[in-house]
């Protein structure tokens, strides 16, 4: 149900009591690190499992095994030697967030026309198969337990799936969402077989009335059960698990009005119960200007969580997915590919291309060139990512595209 937004005093007691027990166990764990005893647990990606320490501030690079250029309907994307891309999809009215069947359909929501389409993973040129139409302003998809999910703005609905790309009925499962400001939903199914929903904040800074905003909450599969997972972040679109580990790792778009270069986009380890800082501060525990002159929201800051990556503002990060498929190279596998759609604001365009995010934390250009350089203008804005059958699709709703990256000896 929603409800006010706790005062930050009654938070940072509450973080202060959280903080206590790891620190506790941090004090009492260094005889034993001095002594050559266990080291503390990383993740595949090198992270610390707990994620307490301060982020590091990714830089970007080109990736240094050399790249070239491919040419799609006049113009060139960038990509690393030994991959291919071309467009497969095209043409349809903004491409969002994507699934797979068990039974071989890339599903994909088309917000313009508040439809799910369906494209045959085996097809060379696919048609489109409606699978839901009618929708309202869909964005937020998920295939789990022989259903297909789909978010709107107020509500999430399960169809039961019947293969070959159709559904029957479908039944609401969550209603009476907020709507306005941040009104994209986005849904996935963790490895407890809950359904997690984020949900953004209703504007640029405020404190919300209603703690579902700014926050992602957890549901039974049923849409009972609702509980508030984790909060402060001002708009998680995209979020995945990590294969190897089982985190939930989720990405956040900061604020605007700071400049060019503030505050960072994140990546982060969404865990239970913790709160990532958004409306009061950003980055790792950085007070927002509004609040800068209240001593005890400065103390709450210092007991948020902080991101594992930082990176260049305004790339408004989206759809990231792990690799694992078996053909790409075994150097990257557990890497991390994040969809950058691109700034709306800022006066140098940024954004606007696929990254990788290594064992290092480094964010290496994947597939670039959707920002046309010499105009400043974008062509396409990347959405999502997902992999199947060792290849990766790219979703862009500003073209209505999907391509497909993968292996040159594929």
């Amino acid at each position: 149900m929603p409800g006010k937004n706790p005062e930050p005093e009654k938070i940072y007691r509450k973080l202060l009591i959280r903080a206590f027990v790891p620190l506790l166990g941090i004090f009492l764990s260094i005889p034993l690190v001095a002594c050559g005893g266990v080291e503390p647990a990383t993740t595949s990606n090198g992270v610390p499992a707990t994620a307490t320490g301060a982020s590091q501030q990714a830089t970007t690079s080109t990736d240094p095994t050399g790249s070239h250029t491919v040419a799609i309907d006049g113009h060139t994307l960038t990509l690393p030697d030994g991959f291919t891309i071309s467009r497969w999809v095209t043409g349809r009215d903004g491409l969002r967030m994507m699934a797979v069947t068990d039974d071989g359909y890339l599903l994909v929501t088309e917000m313009g026309k508040g439809n799910v389409l369906g494209f045959r993973l085996t097809d060379e040129n696919p048609e489109a198969i409606t699978v839901i139409s009618g929708l309202k302003r869909p964005s937020g998809i998920a295939f789990h337990d022989g259903s297909v999910w789909v978010a709107e703005e107020t509500k999430v609905s399960r169809y039961p799936y019947n293969a070959g790309g159709s559904v029957g009925d479908g039944e609401t499962v969550i209603s009476g969402l907020p709507s306005g400001g941040h009104g994209t939903r986005t849904i996935g199914f963790g490895p407890d077989g809950k359904l997690y929903l984020a949900i953004g904040s209703s504007c640029n800074v405020c404190e919300e009335e209603d703690d579902r905003r700014a926050a992602i909450l957890r549901f039974n599969a049923d849409g009972s059960g609702q509980e508030l997972f984790s909060s402060g972040l001002r708009n998680t679109v995209g979020f995945t698990w990590n294969p190897a580990t089982g985190e939930m790792w989720g990405v956040d778009n900061g604020r605007d009005g700071l400049g060019d270069d503030l505050p960072p986009d994140e990546v982060n380890i969404i865990m239970q119960g913790k709160v990532y800082g958004w409306p009061w501060c950003y980055g790792s525990f950085q007070v927002n200007p509004e609040f800068a002159d209240d001593q005890q929201r400065a103390r709450f800051c210092e007991a948020t969580e902080p991101p594992v990556v930082e990176m260049q503002a305004h790339s408004a990060p989206l759809g990231l997915r792990f690799l694992s498929e078996s053909a790409w190279p075994t150097a990257w596998k557990g890497d991390l590919f994040i969809a950058f759609h691109g700034s709306w604001n800022r006066s140098d365009p940024t954004g606007y291309k696929v990254v990788r995010v290594d064992r290092s934390r480094q964010v290496i250009d994947f597939v670039t060139g959707w920002l046309d350089e010499r105009t400043g203008s974008a062509w396409g804005r990347p959405v999502d990512i997902m992999f199947a059958n060792n290849k990766m699709y790219i979703s862009d709703d500003a073209s209505g595209s999907i391509y497909i990256v993968q292996p040159a000896d594929q």
